[in-house]
């Protein structure tokens, strides 16, 4: 019944056969034949759970670093960077040397930077060595080195790790690259295929019909359709029924009440943590009272969205409210609010890009039903959507 994003084997329930399918295709990286791999879904789904959980059955016979861009000091502070992201992944596979006992390797690491990328500074830092780039010549041959050291990690100790994996987890943050995105993604497209034994896996919060996993996965795409994409869908109404006998047997639906809670959560996993905690136990619950009692839950199931809502223009939030109870057009968005469509463009993106709104057969909608049911709960007691807040 936790939310969090680190579960015992006992708090863990079902995606076995998700689990089972990932894991076998990245066996093959101690055969020579990594896989890179897509995960997808929307927030909440568990993706990140379920990555965790591959990542602690698997961290025994090979070399794993996990690393959250959402997280990062520069993707929070909005600057985002390549150099920032080298560094990022360097000290991750640093950390997990050390956890895994193979110090043995900084010396070898920091003789390679010195012979290889001939840097100015070269520091130690927690007991490893840490290239510090100073000229733009610098940052390429950062790159290289580090996108190199995986491999490098495993050929020196192949009798403790049978390949390393890389997982990035919140990967569509590398948009926040702009410009520098597209050359980025064919560097690390070249990097993945001069290596035989590193294996990685993009996680993020977006739609298979996200413009980043276009750009990444498709046929069109730069990884010219060799990634294995893999969307995490939500728990269907049999196993949230299960899930809830079996965790909370306290919570008493009538047939119609949990219709009405499988409805409400769509089955995402987070929401039907979250709602069932809240829910009066030891009670009948039928339809009416469940829809009270998430109506009155919407503030607790929402604060990802309110959170992300207080940071949108103004602009963007009017685009938002357009859309609130029916799918609408760009160019009648624009009309409704007295604009040209092409200054939409960029509220738009932005908006697709952070998971908000979609866009279907021309038409954009709200994307998650969570947020649209906030905003009219809003609007419903206070005649205004919060636009601005104090």
């Amino acid at each position: 019944m936790g939310t969090n994003t680190e579960l015992t084997d006992e708090q863990f329930y079902n995606r076995v056969d998700d689990i089972s399918w990932i894991k076998n295709f990245l066996e093959s990286t101690s055969k020579g034949s990594p896989p890179t791999i897509m995960v997808t879904g929307i927030r909440g789904v568990g993706k990140t759970v379920l990555l965790k959980k591959i990542k602690k059955e698997m961290e025994n016979d090979y070399l794993i670093c996990y690393v959250d861009l959402s997280i990062t000091s520069g993707y929070q502070k909005g600057k985002l960077t390549e150099v920032g992201l080298m560094h990022e992944f360097y000290d991750c596979w640093m950390e997990e040397c050390e956890k895994k006992g193979i110090t043995t390797i900084f010396k070898k690491i920091l003789k390679m930077s010195k012979k290889s990328l001939g840097l100015r500074e070269i520091v130690e830092v927690g007991g490893w060595p840490l290239p510090i780039p100073e000229t733009e010549d610098d940052y390429k041959k950062l790159s290289k080195f580090v996108f190199d050291l995986p491999q490098r990690i495993y050929e020196w100790d192949q009798e403790r790790i049978k390949g390393s994996i890389l997982i990035i987890d919140e990967f569509q943050a590398i948009k926040d690259l702009g410009k520098n995105l597209e050359a980025f993604l064919w560097f690390f497209r070249g990097v993945i295929q001069s290596q035989r034994n590193v294996a990685y896996i993009f996680s993020g919060s977006v739609p298979s019909t996200d413009s980043i996993v276009k750009e990444m996965a498709s046929n069109d795409g730069v990884f010219g359709g060799r990634i294995l994409t893999f969307d995490i869908p939500p728990f269907t109404k049999e196993v949230v029924r299960e899930y809830l006998e079996e965790k909370v047997p306290s919570l008493i639906f009538e047939e119609n009440g949990f219709e009405r809670f499988y409805h409400c959560t769509k089955g995402v996993p987070f929401y039907v943590n979250t709602f069932a905690r809240i829910l009066p136990k030891e009670v009948p619950l039928d339809n009416d009272k469940v829809k009270i009692e998430f109506k009155n839950s919407l503030t607790f199931l929402a604060v990802h969205f309110m959170n992300q809502w207080s940071r949108l223009t103004f602009q963007e939030q009017c685009v938002i409210t357009k859309v609130i109870d029916k799918p609408m057009k760009r160019l009648d968005i624009a009309k409704s609010m007295d604009k040209k469509p092409g200054a939409l463009s960029v509220s738009l993106r932005k908006l697709q890009d952070r998971g908000l709104l979609k866009s279907e057969n021309g038409e954009y909608k709200i994307t998650e039903p969570i947020f649209k049911a906030w905003l009219k709960k809003e609007y419903d007691e206070k005649g205004v959507f919060p636009f601005r807040s104090i």
